[in-house]
């Protein structure tokens, strides 16, 4: 099966590490109808490096720039790996023989009920278990 792959630009935002911050900056592009395809917060005590893939950089750039956020770009190989076994593995494998390294990577896979699987890190996770998840 040929793997579907494309340039993407990134967009990396530093953000304040307290609660709401990481939830204004999605609501800024929401507002836009701005797409997160993919994203990546990293962990620091003062700040949050906030990495993003959108369906519209452009936009975001603008809508970013808007709302005084100030942020860097990067472009980035966007692949869609399999989700099986050894799916990644291969892909690493092809990118080491041909002398590419791997300087980070995010990812979603997609269950058995075709949601993406979201990991979150939270500051209490017995009180997160604990909220109604309904949709």
């Amino acid at each position: 099966m040929k793997l579907r792959c494309e340039q993407v630009e990134q967009i990396t935002v530093f953000l304040e590490n307290r609660p709401g911050v990481l939830a204004d900056l999605c609501g800024h592009l929401s507002d836009r109808r701005i797409n997160v395809r993919a994203m990546a917060v990293l962990d620091n005590t003062d700040a949050r490096g906030v990495r993003l893939v959108v369906g519209n950089p452009e936009s975001a750039k603008q809508t970013l720039s808007d709302a005084g956020v100030a942020y860097t770009t990067a472009k980035c190989l966007a692949l869609e790996m399999p989700n099986i076994p050894g799916g990644f593995a291969s892909i690493a494998r092809t990118l080491s023989l041909a002398g590419i390294n791997i300087d980070y990577i995010y990812a979603s896979a997609v269950s058995e009920t075709g949601r993406a699987l979201g990991i979150f890190g939270v500051s209490d996770i017995e009180q997160a278990l604990a909220l109604d998840w309904e949709s």
